[in-house]
């Protein structure tokens, strides 16, 4: 059995690209150091007046910010917020999104109509100028900006599946599913969401790094997560102001953060999307 299960690892790792292989281990890192941030580094919410703006050391790895408070702790306690957030809004996007694109591409007339108008008016706006409109109407707790991030994802997840689904709802096994009598709901999500769930995948990498953009966007301009809580793109805002006296550690490790975290999403979406334009 341990050999049969090496065996499958090894055929795992042989059809999978490289980029992929190293986005998914940086991002595993990532996470780990997300779920074991208590462990790992101090309280992120623990001033030390007597500690501030100290440069990067062995006492505090990435230094320490304008208020004494350990960098590195923040970096990875705000990891527990931004990919909580990303993941949430990406899977209420999804969930939303998705059967409802499928729906309109099966049923057609005055129902695809009215759901692509909708999705076309949201998409008219920048993401970040929607999310800001809708985060001053709703405020900016974290239940909220879940919320504001999926509404702004949701329309791109009707769109993709949508413009998939169309060419599938005329091929031979939907046809034969309607004629055994299969309802709607059946033929959706039995025969046609399966076939689109690789792209959902790609699409869903690519979401949680627009979400992490977006939510680091929104705290950055004020409007998101607020003091004292750790987060990427608060921590850059607060960090802007001492690039140009020297202190670069405070605003740059929270910004390679969100940097590194968007490339590997990036980069598993893009493999993802590189093997299915390449299928028959």
């Amino acid at each position: 059995m341990a050999a049969a299960v090496r065996e499958r690892a090894g055929r795992w790792r042989r059809g999978t690209p490289t980029g992929r292989l190293v986005a998914l281990g940086v991002l595993f890192a990532i996470v780990v150091l997300a779920i074991f941030a208590p462990l790992i580094g101090s309280d992120p919410e623990a001033v030390d007046s007597f500690g501030e703006l100290e440069a990067p050391s062995g006492a505090h790895f990435f230094g320490t910010d304008q208020f004494g408070l350990d960098v590195f702790s923040r970096v990875i306690h705000a990891a527990r917020i931004d990919l909580t957030v990303a993941v949430l809004a990406s899977l209420l996007a999804l969930v939303v999104g998705m059967p409802l694109g499928a729906l309109a591409a099966y049923r057609r007339g005055w129902f695809d109509q009215v759901t692509m108008r909708i999705a076309e008016s949201f998409q008219a706006f920048p993401a970040l100028l929607l999310a800001m409109g809708v985060a001053a109407a709703l405020g900016s707790s974290l239940r909220n900006l879940v919320f504001i991030i999926a509404i702004v994802n949701a329309p791109v997840y009707f769109r993709l599946t949508r413009n998939a689904v169309i060419p599938l709802r005329d091929s031979d096994y939907v046809i034969m599913a309607r004629a055994a009598g299969r309802s709607t709901r059946q033929i959706l999500f039995g025969h046609i969401l399966p076939n689109v769930r690789e792209v959902a995948i790609a699409q869903f990498s690519v979401n949680c790094a627009w979400a992490i953009q977006i939510l680091a966007g929104l705290s950055f301009i004020g409007i998101g997560v607020r003091l004292p809580t750790a987060e990427w793109g608060l921590m850059v805002r607060l960090g802007t102001d001492y690039i140009v006296t020297g202190e670069w550690w405070v605003s740059v490790f929270p910004g390679l953060a969100i940097i590194v975290v968007v490339l590997a999403l990036n980069e598993i979406a893009d493999s993802f999307r590189r093997e299915v334009s390449l299928r028959p």
